[in-house]
């Protein structure tokens, strides 16, 4: 314990001597000086100067200088000798009760006694000591002590100011100007700057440029602040000027260039200065080759502040030991935070603390732990803990169902203090109904438009949506919202402006896939589910970018890992058809199982289908019944499969006239195929009528339906609805052909072979009559037969025509039967 022994010798050389050290009436007491002049203290107590070295000692908090940088034992001495000398000065002169009184409680926290320090400050008051009532009350409304609730401190303080006491008003002031009505202010301190108590006075500036502060009138913040240097010499004006100069710093330079000013608050005792000293050199810290030296004074001021209680340099200090890789020690970040929770009120370290409970990071996860730090939190109006209260009762948990209405309410207390985020859930709430039931956009467009205001990405991207609402759409507008949300790096908001670039919404006059590309890429990257969908099918059809399959399976998987119902679906489907993987008609199963759990219409109908068609299992009572969920919301596939089903009559139902109202409500949905005309030519649940068939197989045809322009052909040579024209009904087969129906191909074939409306060529015909009689169909096998017993376009061959008698009568070709049977009789 070097400064004991050091000390000792001081006040050994006094005494011998009766050495003056340093006896200047200077208001000041330089660090190095500081326990010379205590030692005379020490020996003075019964003279007259003694009261001038006590306030040498402790105006204006000039020990803390003295013992800012004293290793632990050293300030332990301190410690105990400052204590022990106001002890026994303070009986008298009693105004040493208040130092002692805070002595207890501003210095390292390992020394905090808030008992003891109220104890002092009852004994100044009751000693009739003038600032020591105001004091007390002051630093229980601030919970620095915790003798009283803070409401009632703070309302005592305020019955004293009205009722005149000047150091009441002094401190009362302090907690006005930051209150929503702090006007009042302004006229309330003026007494203060009239009295000759200097410290009177800098309670007066440092007010006064705090209400100028709240104002927005900088230049007559910092004329005060000038001022109170000038007339009162404030530290803290000091420290707030030097803040100024901070918030007007454009360079790394101006900001290197203001630790020496916060270095000079820092040792006159404001451990705000060190925290910002900390920040400067942190922001300063260059992203590439980091070192550990390289925050050596950025732990350094953060822990010299936290160990004189600034509980905001504890918490940045917490997340350096969380979350710095080259600092990280988890067990003494999580021992601060811990610290911070329990012995100081500081919101942000809390907050910090519930959320590492709740994500279940560093610890094991306690979601009721996070959810009593909110609480206690809300209870003190923290309006970002009444938004996390409030997602905690929108989603429930395994216990407590949802509260919505809780929810609702917990959001507008915190959008009353202007939280963006607690704004936006209002909106949302208003907008949807979600807590009443009763949706109102109207309602919900100004807390969308103040969060947006506040660049709230989520409720910009609202104003946005509520841009395509209008009747009609403004569709650029809702592009130039969904632009901002995503500068701001809103991943969904780059899903919505690849939609736009896509498709060109928005009406630039270009559709830019490539751009797309890139905004959906974007999304993916910030984990938008919807932009990780749409990166697959860029992949998968070569959107904005090449054709990749692996590529797009594997944002698929993502996707579907995600319970993405599309990405779900479109895995089903690539496994059925075998498209960038390998047909598996079980993984197809699988995936489209997950998709119908999660109530995705087209699901119905891909699931019906395979049980219709006797995918993996034939299960069509099943099938039909989601088919039909799936008609219900208007799926028009599935109202053409029910089409299809009825009118091949699948299972022998014998219900044909059903066909017609599932094909006719698919048509209003834009979906045509040649199932209506068939229902028309066939008298299929409508009154036969060949025109009208003729008509909708033209209608269909047009979309591109092979099955309709197929069925032209038929009408062209049949005349069917129209003038028979071979030649047309040719021309409609070989398009039909060329697309892989086979049955045209076996027409077309078929013409070609007898030159029946056009130039014979029978081994085009042949061939065509082949490819037809490979795909199963019976006339065409037997069509095929003939040709190879007759040569026509094939060289004669009886063996093969026998071949493909027998495979003809096997699909049930009666002629082909007969034959077989008198080939083999």
């Amino acid at each position: 314990m070097q400064l004991q022994r050091q000390y000792s010798e001081k006040l050994l050389a006094i005494q011998q001597a009766n050495e003056s050290l340093n006896n200047s009436p200077s208001d000041q007491t330089e660090r190095e000086d500081w326990f010379d002049i205590l030692a005379q203290f020490e020996v003075s107590f019964l003279q007259e100067k003694s009261k001038m070295l006590y306030h040498r000692l402790f105006d204006k908090g000039g020990d803390f200088p003295a013992n800012l940088y004293l290793d632990e034992d050293d300030y332990r001495f301190f410690v105990d000798k400052s204590r022990a000398l106001l002890l026994a000065f303070a009986p008298q002169y009693p105004e040493a009760w208040i130092e002692l009184g805070l002595q207890h409680v501003l210095c390292r926290r390992a020394y905090v006694d808030k008992g003891q320090a109220s104890f002092y400050l009852q004994k100044a008051i009751d000693a009739a000591v003038p600032a020591a009532s105001a004091l007390y009350l002051y630093y229980n409304a601030l919970g620095i002590l915790t003798d009283m609730e803070k409401e009632a401190a703070s309302s005592k303080l305020h019955q004293m100011a009205q009722e005149g006491d000047l150091w009441a008003v002094a401190y009362n002031s302090h907690l006005e100007v930051w209150k929503d009505d702090f006007e009042s202010v302004y006229e309330h301190i003026q007494p203060l700057a009239q009295q000759g108590d200097k410290k009177l006075q800098r309670h007066y500036y440092e007010t006064l440029q705090y209400y100028y502060a709240r104002r927005g009138e900088i230049d007559l913040q910092r004329q005060a602040l000038e001022e109170g240097i000038k007339e009162t010499d404030s530290s803290y004006c000091k420290f707030v000027l030097t803040e100024l100069k901070r918030r007007e710093a454009t360079s790394a330079e101006q900001l290197e260039a203001l630790i020496p000013s916060y270095l000079l608050a820092f040792e006159t005792g404001i451990t705000d200065a060190a925290v910002q000293i900390a920040l400067i050199k942190l922001s300063n810290i260059s992203a590439d080759d980091q070192k550990v030296e390289d925050y050596r004074d950025i732990v350094f001021y953060l822990q010299k502040a936290w160990e004189y209680n600034n509980a905001y340099a504890g918490y940045r200090l917490a997340c350096l030991y969380l979350y710095n890789e080259l600092l990280q020690n988890v067990a003494q970040g999580m021992e601060i935070l811990e610290e911070l929770q329990d012995n100081y009120d500081q919101p942000d370290a809390q907050v910090e603390l519930a959320e590492i409970y709740l994500e279940g990071r560093f610890v094991e996860r306690d979601e009721q732990r996070a959810r009593s730090i909110f609480q206690q939190l809300a209870d003190k109006q923290v309006p970002y803990a009444q938004l996390r209260l409030g997602n905690f009762h929108e989603y429930g948990s395994a216990e407590k169902q949802p509260d919505y209405a809780q929810a609702f309410s917990l959001y507008q207390q915190a959008a009353q203090a202007k939280l963006p985020q607690a704004l936006y859930q209002v909106g949302r709430y208003l907008k949807y109904g979600i807590h009443n039931g009763e949706p109102d956009l109207q309602a919900a467009m100004p807390y969308f438009e103040e969060a947006a205001a506040a660049d709230n990405a989520v409720a910009i991207t609202e104003l946005g949506i509520a841009q395509e609402l209008l009747s009609p759409p403004n569709y650029p507008e809702a592009f130039r919202y969904f632009t901002r949300a995503a500068e701001l790096g809103y991943p969904y908001a780059y899903f919505l402006q690849g939609v736009y670039l896509e498709y060109d919404y928005h009406q630039s006059g270009a559709k830019l896939p490539e751009e797309a590309f890139k905004s959906y890429s974007q999304g993916a990257a910030g984990h938008d589910l919807s932009s990780i969908y749409e990166l697959a099918r860029c992949y998968r059809f070569g959107v904005g970018t090449e054709a990749n399959l692996d590529k797009a399976m594997d944002f698929y998987r993502q996707a579907a890992e995600r319970n993405h119902a599309q990405a779900l679906t479109d895995l089903a489907l690539c496994h059925e058809y075998g498209y960038g993987v390998a047909k598996n008609d079980d993984k197809a199963m699988e995936y489209i199982a997950k998709a119908v759990d999660l109530g995705y219409a087209y699901a119905y109908y891909v699931m019906g289908r395979y049980y219709v068609n006797g995918m993996v299992e034939q299960r069509a009572e099943e099938g039909l019944a989601l088919l039909e969920r799936a008609s219900a919301e208007n799926i028009a596939e599935a109202k053409l499969l029910l089409g299809d089903y009825y009118f091949f009559d699948y299972d022998q139902r014998g219900e044909y006239d059903r066909a017609f109202d599932y094909y006719k409500q698919a048509e209003e949905l834009g979906s045509l195929t040649d199932g209506l005309g068939m229902c028309y030519e066939f008298g299929a649940g409508v009154e036969a009528n060949a025109m009208q068939a003729f008509k909708y197989y033209q209608m269909a045809a047009e979309k591109g339906n092979d099955g309709a322009i197929y069925r032209l052909g038929r009408c062209f040579y049949f005349g069917i609805g129209t003038d028979v024209d071979k030649e047309k009904a040719f021309q409609y087969y070989e398009q039909s052909g060329q697309q892989g129906n086979i049955y045209a191909r076996y027409f077309a074939g078929l013409q070609l072979l007898q030159g029946d409306g056009v130039l014979a060529d029978q081994a085009k015909g042949a061939q065509w009559i082949q490819d037809a009689a490979e795909g199963e169909y019976a006339e065409a096998q037997y069509q095929l037969g003939n040709c190879y017993l007759m040569g026509d376009g094939v060289e004669e061959n009886e063996d093969i025509a026998l071949h493909w008698f027998q495979r003809a009568a096997e699909n049930g070709h009666e002629q082909a039967t007969r034959i077989m049977k008198g080939a083999r009789g």
